[in-house]
């Protein structure tokens, strides 16, 4: 990441790329002015535990070799949750039933959301 990347530009990109690798129903969350736990929460689910794991891993490679950092991670050998936080932006990817029972979205119903959709995008690229 260079220091001309906005913080806006690294969330759409984490947020798209894990629509690419198959992740569903994939939001962003701007928590700005809503509170200091972070600037932005990405959630995303997972098809299956296996899924969870690859697409967390997956994820984690791609942040490293974008160089964006400093991360935690949580989760990445667990069956329900995986959390990668990079402090001003969160990751969250659960497995459905997981994200359902902790309804983040629902709790941070204040904040602006947008859905990310890699089919309608590349559907509107064919236009």
């Amino acid at each position: 990441m260079t220091e001309e990347t906005k913080p806006e530009e690294v969330v759409r990109a984490l947020a798209e790329t894990i629509a690419e690798k198959m992740g569903q129903d994939v939001r962003i969350l701007d928590l700005r002015g809503l509170t200091d736990i972070a600037d932005w929460f990405i959630i995303a689910s997972a098809k299956s535990e296996r899924h969870l794991r690859v697409l967390g891993q997956d994820m984690v490679e791609e942040i490293k070799a974008a160089d964006i950092g400093p991360m935690r991670t949580e989760g990445l050998d667990g069956k329900s949750w995986v959390i990668i936080d990079l402090f001003d932006i969160v990751v969250h990817i659960f497995t459905p039933e997981r994200r359902e029972f902790y309804s983040l979205e629902r709790y941070w119903g204040d904040a602006p959301a947008e859905s990310i959709d890699i089919d309608a995008q590349k559907d509107g690229e064919d236009d």
